[in-house]
């Protein structure tokens, strides 16, 4: 099964921009656009997100090898590699599996380690259980605009940055009513392993030039963090970008494109 996937820009060298959990490739086209007067850029959907098929299975050793078809299939070239979040799991995932297919690795607010309800970050899961059992509720074709759903997700999650980003999954099927692109029982089912994918991993990427830039105000990657992102790949470097969240792209727009452009130019 193939990946969906969009493409702008005709570089030399190839960026492949890789979504996080409940995101799609288009949450990245204002970055491929300031990318692609230099760079290809490609930006595929990940299984059970976008316009990408659905799939009960939802583990990072199959989502990189549908990462890996989905490069292999457009170039035969090395490519400069970036992921958020889940996307930065699956990018560092193909990285390890796949050296020779990556030139550079920059990995967006996420580190090599388990997040679940069983670690310090337990309050992590929680949250994105929270969020499926909220979305799961949430019958979109029930509804007549996107107004109302906002309204209905508001008694649940203040921050109107995150329902607006939730609600990007909701689009109207072919009888015209809403429905959700996510494949949410998928998700929910792999909870575990999403929040995790590395437990066990004894590989790494020794001489592959790998950057992580986390936001200053995102719980996700912490002080402590150096010690597995430096087992996995012992090239890195660690870039804070201030005054950002998890969503660091998107609310430190040209910080982050200076940082990612200075790392891979």
């Amino acid at each position: 099964m193939e990946l969906f996937g969009r493409e702008t820009g005709k570089g030399e060298r190839t960026v492949v921009i890789v979504h996080g959990l409940y995101g799609a490739s288009d949450n990245w086209m204002s970055i491929a656009s300031r990318l692609e007067s230099s760079f290809r850029v490609l930006l595929p959907d990940l299984r059970n997100h976008g316009r990408s098929f659905h799939h009960p299975e939802h583990n990072y050793k199959v989502m990189a090898a549908d990462l890996l078809h989905f490069i292999t299939a457009r170039t035969s070239e090395k490519v400069i590699l970036v992921g958020h979040s889940m996307g930065g799991k699956v990018a560092m995932r193909l990285a390890l599996e796949h050296p020779q297919m990556v030139e550079q690795l920059v990995v967006v607010d996420i580190a090599p380690k388990d997040y679940g309800r069983f670690s310090n970050y337990g309050e992590v899961t929680n949250d994105h259980e929270h969020i499926l059992n909220t979305l799961t509720s949430l019958h979109p074709e029930d509804f007549d605009n996107r107004t109302q759903m906002d309204e209905t997700l508001k008694t649940h999650f203040k921050s109107k940055q995150l329902r607006q980003f939730l609600l990007k999954n909701v689009k109207r099927s072919a009888d015209g009513k809403y429905q959700w692109q996510l494949n949410l029982q998928a998700i929910y089912e792999n909870l575990e392993e999403i929040m995790d994918g590395f437990s066990g991993l004894t590989t790494s990427a020794r001489d592959l030039p790998t950057l992580f830039i986390r936001g200053e105000r995102s719980p996700y990657v912490r002080d402590e963090d150096v010690l597995p992102i430096s087992r996995f790949f012992p090239k890195n470097q660690v870039v804070t970008i201030p005054d950002a969240g998890h969503w660091v792209h998107a609310e430190q727009q040209e910080l982050f494109l200076k940082t990612l452009l200075y790392f891979i130019e």
